[in-house]
């Protein structure tokens, strides 16, 4: 399993982003390699607010809607962020206060990580790498 990140989801949707065509790349390696995705839905709440800003409104509702079907259909696995995570996550935001530019969204990811053991996660983001909890990051 591999978490995505928002930051590849952009990559993935938007042709304009300027890291378009690594992830696109990357995300061709991943599925040779049968790497099964897991997402939140806090992640897919920033995705979809980038989206509709940056995007067109039919483009950003098609993506978002193929992401959804993936879920359904199992393919991706998509977690919900519960109030337990939600407090772990809140927990994690006081441990690492030293670190303001992490975002809350990405500290729930990390909870969700830990609890599903993963370790891969699909982003340029370094801050999945300030926590220091063994994260590899992919590209």
């Amino acid at each position: 399993m591999i978490f995505v990140d928002t930051w590849a989801w952009i990559g993935m949707a938007d042709d304009t982003d300027q890291y378009h065509a690594a992830v696109i790349k990357q995300h061709r390696k991943l599925l040779k390699k049968n790497r099964r995705y897991v997402t939140t839905d806090a992640v897919l709440g920033e995705l979809i607010d980038y989206l509709y800003d940056a995007t067109a409104e039919p483009q950003a509702r098609a993506f978002i809607r193929g992401l959804l079907g993936k879920a359904n259909a199992g393919t991706l696995q998509l977690v919900h962020i519960s109030p337990e995570y939600f407090q772990r996550a809140w927990q994690m935001r006081q441990k690492y206060h030293d670190k303001p530019d992490i975002s809350f969204v990405d500290f729930t990811s990390m909870v969700v990580m830990q609890d599903l053991g993963i370790v891969d996660v699909f982003t340029g983001d370094a801050h999945f790498k300030k926590v220091n909890l063994g994260f590899r990051l992919f590209p």
